[in-house]
Parts: structure tokens; sequence; C-alpha cells
């Protein structure tokens, strides 16, 4: 109802995930070199015999790339310092901005 009544404040925005969003923010990138083709094709490496959702699939993904790099190692229900750090949040933004 908001939306109807101020359509130019809200602005919806529906990413695969928030960890596919972290993902296309470049953050941690250099730890897989396919990940941009995982990005760009996710159908070529998401199994639906594996995973209920990309949600899953991303969040995964997102967990095994960063475990064993403690300082950005990814929990969904807790952010780390690293995701939360100026530069990173601005990463994300602008990432949510180039969709």
């Amino acid at each position: 109802m908001f939306q109807k009544l101020h359509p130019n404040q809200v602005v919806l925005y529906l990413p695969e995930s928030f960890e596919w969003l972290i993902l296309r923010a470049g953050i941690v990138h250099r730890l897989t070199p396919e990940l941009e083709d995982i990005l760009n094709n996710p159908s070529h490496y998401i199994d639906s015999a594996e995973f209920f959702s990309w949600e899953q699939f991303f969040t995964g993904l997102l967990i095994t790339m960063t475990s064993g790099h403690e300082y950005m190692c990814y929990n969904k229900r807790q952010l780390t310092e690293f995701y939360l750090q100026e530069r990173n949040v601005q990463r994300i933004l602008e990432a949510m901005e180039a969709e």
C-alpha cells in the first residue's frame, strides 16, 4: 500500500539472495577463479537434487569460499566486521545499482 501511495520512495530489489549480492559485489572474488562464470551462468552449477533453492547454493558457496579466512568467514546468522566495513557496504550498494 505504501508503495502505491509513494511510488518514488519505495524501490523493490529482489536479488537471488543476500549471499549472491555479496558475491556479485566482488568482495571475495579472488578466492575462486570461476566465480564470475558461476554468477553469470548459475544454472550450469546448481544441482536441484542437491540444493532446494539458489539461495542455499549461494550461501553454501560463500561459506565454502570464505572458510579458512577467519576475518571474512561468512556466517548467515551474524556478519563479521569484514562485511560491515564502509568500503564493502559501498561495494554491495554499487552492485545493487548495477543490476
